[in-house]
């Protein structure tokens, strides 16, 4: 067959009229580099050869650069999770004051390869799951392996402490194995299927019949308590709320674990109404554990979104042992009556009902107590706690001055408190201990600074550390390692993520304040970009 060149008419060549064929005019890209590999010449360039040697299946590279002036770049590893997806949703902001429904749908971190053990064992209840039969009795036809999964998974999810065992083990494993306590037993069965059933979706049904079990008896038993007393000959009631506080969070995180919370708050206000607490009334270290994890709830998770607090700040000012950091909580009493004040001064602030003199003066005393928990000297025997703890508080820091003193992600102060934070929380990754820093981690990322993400230098690797990939490597992890609603929590961050890049060139957050507040208050960087999308949250 002969070749016969075009001679381009358009849109068909004369050519390809009188033969009926159909005329293409295709432009095909030649890249010199391909050409290179492949051994052959590049157009014209050089001489075209029919040369057997061309023909090698494996020919050897050309090229006309030196090896040593080449330089190879390095590619991350890329992972489902690091991706930020951008919705039509995240173009509208909300001046209503309602809460918006914040799901991660970009969120495609699986959860199949979920660990049966911890990141690193550190106590004797660490070691993970054995594949022997459940250590517990078979009662009622339950199974039982739900509660080894607790004790051994779950327990040691919920404390930073390499030393002292969690509350969740301690405290109420001996509630469990007595006889009479089956509600209780149920509602922690019904936390362990929950959890499990992030990693084994057949483990669903069994969670929400326990759940509806549980439910069904804790009706019976608030319909048949009329009085004070009552309540307290029958502490299981605050256990299982507690229990079915936890499923919730674990479970979607949604507004129905602040329905448990609201409503244990009311009993504990009866008692305290009454002179005392239910803690105090029953002598029980369990009913004091549960009434506190509650205030820790209200007092930790309102922060993003500034809700009014349940328990106010006088609960933690009447706790024995101020400075005394709590394993669970991984702070002491008085961080947690800090961050209380700090949020009702931000809501008086908000609402425009205080002097900038008094702000000035509450914001100083605040900061000197926290000046004064950093002086006193940690317990050095738990290192693991005492970092965690460390790290709590300068979140708390950072928390304080982004609520109180209008401070941005470009504030040098902010810009420095970020990049410890997250190097503190970088060191617990490596560690493999990620217990307690969920409050540390949402601060810290809702304020990293868009245009300046480089942290650190990975002193292993040499490399720069990221901020935002850093931290989606930690709640990828803390996905895995923690008891937190970690897909929540990265729903938060991401929104936030994407509001602050939209805003980056903008004066769209002054022009959005004069619409956001119909009152007499002040919108600070906070209020606009994280309280409005923070409903809801749990971050202890």
């Amino acid at each position: 067959m002969r070749k016969v060149k075009c001679d381009e008419a358009k849109p068909e060549c004369r050519n390809c009229v009188g033969r009926g064929l159909i005329c293409t005019h295709e432009v095909q890209l030649k890249w010199h580099a391909e050409f290179e590999t492949r051994g052959v010449a590049f157009g014209r360039q050089g001489v075209w050869t029919k040369k057997p040697e061309r023909k090698s299946r494996n020919p050897q590279p050309r090229s006309d650069l030196d090896n040593a002036s080449v330089q190879w770049c390095c590619v991350p590893w890329i992972q489902p999770h690091h991706f930020l997806n951008t919705l039509y949703s995240d173009f509208e902001h909300r001046t209503d004051g309602e809460a918006q429904a914040i799901t991660d749908i970009g969120d495609e971190v699986s959860v199949a390869s979920l660990e049966l053990v911890s990141l690193s064992p550190r106590s004797p209840l660490q070691t993970g799951l054995t594949p022997s039969p459940s250590s517990f009795p078979s009662i009622g036809g339950i199974d039982f392996s739900l509660l080894d999964y607790y004790l051994y998974k779950i327990c040691p999810l919920t404390t930073a402490s390499r030393s002292i065992t969690s509350p969740f083990a301690t405290l109420v494993l001996p509630m469990v194995s007595t006889p009479g306590q089956e509600d209780v037993l149920q509602s922690v069965l019904a936390l362990a299927a929950c959890h499990r059933s992030a990693s084994g979706p057949h483990w669903t049904q069994t969670a929400l019949k326990l759940k509806g079990s549980v439910l069904t008896s804790l009706r019976r038993r608030l319909a048949s308590h009329y009085d004070l007393a009552t309540f307290q000959q029958d502490p299981q009631i605050l256990v299982i709320m507690m229990f079915l506080c936890l499923y919730e969070i674990v479970d979607k995180c949604d507004h129905r674990w602040v329905i448990h919370l609201k409503a244990s708050q009311d009993i504990m206000q009866r008692a305290r109404n009454s002179g005392t607490s239910l803690a105090a009334r029953s002598s029980n270290e369990l009913m004091s554990f549960t009434e506190r994890f509650f205030a820790f709830q209200d007092v930790i998770s309102r922060t993003a979104c500034g809700n009014s607090a349940l328990f106010d700040a006088e609960y933690w000012e009447t706790t024995d042992c101020q400075f005394q950091v709590d394993s669970w909580m991984s702070c002491s009493p008085e961080l947690a009556g800090i961050i209380c004040r700090t949020t009702e001064i931000g809501r008086e602030k908000m609402a425009g009902n205080i002097s900038a003199e008094l702000l000035t003066e509450h914001g100083n005393a605040l900061q000197s107590r926290l000046n004064s928990i950093a002086s006193r000297s940690m317990d050095r025997e738990d290192e693991g706690l005492a970092f965690t703890a460390e790290l709590k508080r300068m979140s708390v820091l950072l928390y304080m001055h982004c609520v109180l003193h209008d401070t941005s992600p470009t504030t040098p102060l902010v810009v420095d408190l970020v990049r410890r934070i997250l190097h503190g929380v970088n060191t617990l990754l490596e560690s493999g201990s990620l217990a307690g820093v969920a409050f540390s981690v949402f601060v810290a990322a809702v304020e990293l600074d868009t245009a300046d993400e480089e942290l650190f230098t990975d002193s292993n690797t040499g490399e720069p550390v990221y901020g935002r990939r850093l931290v989606l490597e930690v709640l990828d992890a803390m996905s895995r390692h923690s008891l937190s609603n970690v897909s929540r929590t990265r729903a938060v961050i991401r929104k936030v993520w994407r509001l602050r890049d939209m805003h980056a060139e903008s004066d769209s957050l002054q022009y959005s304040a004069q619409h956001y507040l119909s009152g007499a208050g002040q919108l600070n960087d906070w209020n606009f970009f994280v309280a409005p999308n923070s409903s809801n949250i749990s971050l202890a």
